[in-house]
């Protein structure tokens, strides 16, 4: 420790007084200074509290409703609360200080919430966002209280869009919302409406959108087409209404006919109760002809059926002598109202053939508007029926010249196969001749040929021929007033005129003179169903017709005449048949039913095409068959005898191999002979080779037994079969019952009598059909009778030179003291009968009995018979 004293003065402190202002006095004052900046603040942001007075509460939320104005948030509901007589309630709402100056003494409230109306729908945004105030600014000293509309104010519209007013005797049917259409579209709608200042007329405020403001000008009209519209007539009743939603809550319609200008806004129109005293019409005049009979007073013009507007009155031009009409058109038709458009008057026209416009006898005639093209008029002529015609694009005009008039007149119609095809524009002479010039539809232009004939066609026209007289009287209008026909023929083009000739026939006359025929000669043995002027057709084109005919000591002969450009058809194998009637083919493969065209069905007629191998000749004339299928079949003729023909009858079919090659023509009793003489043809190409010696024809019936069926294709009809030979050409042959078995041996039993025993009678082996009975006659002295029988190649070895035979037919019934004792065959032999053989077994076998060898037929069998059991060997 460090003892030594201190000798160190003490230093003098200087103590001063500091007299500013601290710095940690900042702090508050910056805390004061942010305080006061927030309470401006919020102050400021909270904007203004107001109370709006509303008779409920449905669809109001505290903290949730909002206020807007023109779909923007200015405010929202802080409170709800009822008034204190329970009647009311009064909303506390915070106005956001951007929209505090609206608040004034007529700023007014209501509540939107969705709404749906058969005029339309509002407040779509609530369903989304929910229910708002709607806040619409006033004029005024400012408020904070303030009391809600019930619906929204009616005097302010909430579109934009061209405002105007509408003047009207009374309201009717008309309220808020509903709509105002143009050509019925809806484009806008009226919002309010209110009594003039005399109290006398209603004045309807009403808006339009603004995309369609510019359809009003100052030439607009306005009507009523609310409710139901109904006129009656002698059209009937007509009853229209614009929409539903004009039926119940009411509608207005307006156009604006020809150009108008803009107008202001508030333009005050007069609102009309129907279309009709609207007054809208777009003014026309229109030059009638004469005789026009158009009433003076509400004459319709028609478009399409529909009535677009009507005459107002008639007036004379007396510098012109015309008469003139003054019309009103509806406006929407106004695009119509051009140069290319034509009124067409509309007259009763009444005859045997129809009634056309029959009411006009009673209201007169109307006028009918055809759409054109072209510039906008005001002025047209009004033109009849046949002017219209004359005006058509492709009409054809042409002169028809004849040595009278014949009576006929303008309007005298032109027809084709009795179809109205144009008619007779004017009658006048031109020197020494009557010139009728003629005018043709444009669709039937290509009627009219350089070789086309018109005749008068009207009257009664007889006509005398072979046949006898033919008289041919027209449709009832043809007897009263004629008509002119024509032919279509030659080449495509019109001439500038023609003959007119007195009738049909003289038009044919000189028609045939033109052409040039060829005449052809046929021969028939019967006269067909045809006639004078009866087509010839080749393969269904008429290439001629028939001229006459007459009865000759070789048949029927017939003329006709062929085109020459068809001449060429005719040629060495040329084949001519009748093509009258309906040919039927029936069989078991059904009915065919070949029918020829209707005009040879009523007049007959004549067809031919070239066919080889066919005879076509009789003598240096044609052979006419009577129909196709016998010139394709008459093939070579054949002669069949048969011990009789209740099998088969003409038209019977003769085929081989189920194909039908030929047909029976004919069949005849031979009385010399006792049996029948059958005609029968061979087609062409099978002739050669069926027609020879060698070939056998037989009767095809069907065969039904216990042990199966047979031909049953021949139960509806017998035919005729045919195994073909190879001998030399012969055209006569025997038809025999049975049919021929294929390469067997042939061998006759002899028998006292013919017992049950027929041709087909079957031959049996132990029960099994082997052969058949192809003949049975008298021997040669008549002592006995030969029952030759053949056998199947397959069985030939089965008949032995000790082989025996007998009758296996019916019933064997033996009486007796003891008894009666009955033998009988299977059930088959029963019903077709039999012959039976067997052979005895001998060491060593028999041999094989030879073609031709006769045996003995036994009436009965010996039982020992039946016994046996030969084995034969097929060699």
């Amino acid at each position: 420790m460090n003892n030594e004293p201190n000798n160190e003065q003490p230093q003098r402190v200087n103590i001063r007084s500091d007299r500013g202002l601290s710095p940690l006095w900042l702090l508050p004052l910056l805390a004061i200074i942010v305080a006061g900046w927030l309470l401006y603040k919020a102050v400021n942001e909270g904007g203004e509290r107001i109370q709006i007075h509303f008779n409920d509460a449905v669809g109001l939320v505290a903290g949730r409703t909002t206020i807007r104005y023109q779909g923007l948030e200015v405010g929202i509901v802080r409170d709800v609360t009822l008034s204190k007589d329970l009647k009311s309630i009064y909303v506390s709402a915070d106005i956001y200080p951007e929209a505090v100056k609206t608040l004034r003494t007529h700023t007014r409230f209501w509540l939107v919430k969705p709404k749906a109306s058969i005029t339309g729908i509002s407040g779509l945004d609530a369903l989304v966002s929910g229910n708002y105030i709607a806040l619409q600014p006033g004029l005024g000293e400012e408020a904070t209280k303030f009391t809600a509309l019930e619906n929204q104010p009616a005097n302010m519209p909430t579109n934009d869009g061209l405002t105007l007013q509408l003047k009207a005797p009374n309201l009717g049917s008309l309220s808020i919302g509903s709509q105002i259409f143009y050509k019925k579209i809806p484009v806008g709608e009226i919002y309010n409406y209110t009594l003039s200042a005399n109290k006398k007329e209603v004045l309807i405020d009403a808006l339009i959108k603004p995309h369609y403001a510019n359809l009003v000008t100052n030439k607009s009209r306005f009507w009523n087409v609310s409710g139901v519209n109904a006129n009656i007539g002698f059209n009937g009743v007509d009853v229209q209404f614009e929409s539903l939603s004009a039926l119940i809550a009411g509608a207005i319609a307006f156009d604006s006919p020809d150009a108008g200008k803009p107008i202001d806004e508030g333009h005050l129109f007069n609102l009309y109760s129907d279309i009709n005293t609207a007054g809208r019409g777009i003014a026309i005049t229109i030059t009638l002809p004469d005789d026009n009979n158009v009433s003076n007073s509400g004459a319709p013009i028609m478009y399409r059926g529909l009535q677009i507007g009507k005459i107002s009155d008639l007036k004379l031009d007396e510098k012109t002598n015309k008469i003139i009409a003054h019309a009103a058109i509806e406006p929407s038709m106004s695009d119509l109202l051009n140069n290319g458009s034509r009124l067409l008057l509309e007259e009763a026209q009444v005859s045997l053939t129809g009634v056309k416009n029959i009411g006009n006898l009673v209201r007169g005639n109307y006028l009918r508007l055809i759409p054109g093209e072209g510039k906008t008029t005001r002025h047209f002529t009004a033109i009849t029926q046949n002017t219209l015609e004359e005006q058509q694009p492709g009409v054809a005009v042409f002169s028809l010249y004849a040595n009278k008039s014949f009576g006929l007149k303008t309007g005298t119609k032109l027809r084709y196969r009795g179809i109205d095809v144009g008619h007779i524009t004017s009658v006048k002479l031109d020197g020494d001749r009557v010139r009728l010039d003629a005018l043709i539809q444009p669709q039937y232009t290509h009627l009219i040929r350089s070789h086309s004939r018109f005749f008068i066609d009207g009257g009664i026209e007889a006509n005398i021929s072979n046949n006898g007289v033919d008289v041919s009287i027209p449709a009832a209008d043809q007897l009263i007033s004629s008509a002119i026909s024509f032919t279509s023929s030659g080449k495509q083009g019109i001439k500038k005129s023609y003959s007119l000739f007195k009738n049909r026939h003289l038009a044919k006359l000189a028609d045939e003179k033109l052409k040039g025929f060829t005449s052809i000669t046929l021969v028939a043995d019967n006269l067909p169903a045809i006639s004078e002027g009866s087509p010839v057709l080749y393969r269904n084109l008429q290439v001629g017709e028939i001229t006459s005919f007459a009865l000759k000591t070789s048949g029927v002969e017939i003329k006709l005449n062929i085109q020459k450009k068809y001449r060429h058809l005719i040629n060495s194998n040329t084949v001519f048949w009748n093509r009258s009637g309906v040919e039927v083919e029936a069989g078991l493969n059904g009915v065919k039913i070949k029918a020829d065209p209707l005009s040879t069905l009523l007049k007959g007629g004549i067809a031919f095409d070239s066919i080889k191998g066919v005879a076509n000749r009789s003598g240096r004339d044609y052979k006419l068959y009577s129909s196709l299928s016998e010139a394709q079949h008459f093939g070579v003729m054949i002669t069949l005898t048969a011990d009789d023909a209740r099998s088969i009858s003409k038209s019977t079919a003769i085929k081989y191999q189920g194909v039908v090659i030929g047909k029976v023509d004919n069949i005849e009793p031979n009385f010399e002979r006792n049996n029948v003489t059958v005609k029968a043809r061979l087609f062409p190409q099978y002739a050669d080779i069926i027609a020879r010696k060698d070939s056998y024809f037989w009767v095809v019936k069907p065969k039904i037994s216990l042990s199966g069926s047979e031909n049953l294709d021949s139960l509806l009809s017998s035919y005729i079969a045919v195994q073909p030979g190879k001998g030399l050409t012969s055209h006569n042959f025997k038809l025999g019952s049975a049919e021929l078995f294929d390469a067997g041996k042939t061998f006759v039993l002899e028998s006292e009598d013919r017992g049950s025993v027929s041709e087909g009678t079957p031959l049996l082996y132990r029960n099994i059909q082997v052969g058949q009975v192809i003949k049975v006659a008298l021997g040669a002295l008549a002592d006995r009778v030969l029952i030759t029988v053949q056998i199947e190649q397959k069985y030939r070895h089965l008949i032995r030179t000790n082989s025996v035979f007998w009758n296996a037919s019916g019933l064997n019934v033996d009486v007796g003291l003891t008894g009666a004792k009955v033998k009988a065959g299977t059930f088959d032999s029963l019903l077709r009968g039999g012959i039976s053989f067997a052979t005895p077994a001998t060491h060593p076998l028999a041999p094989q009995a030879k073609h031709g060898k006769h045996f003995l037929l036994n009436k009965e069998v010996n039982p020992k018979w039946l016994t046996w059991r030969t084995a034969i060997p097929i060699k």
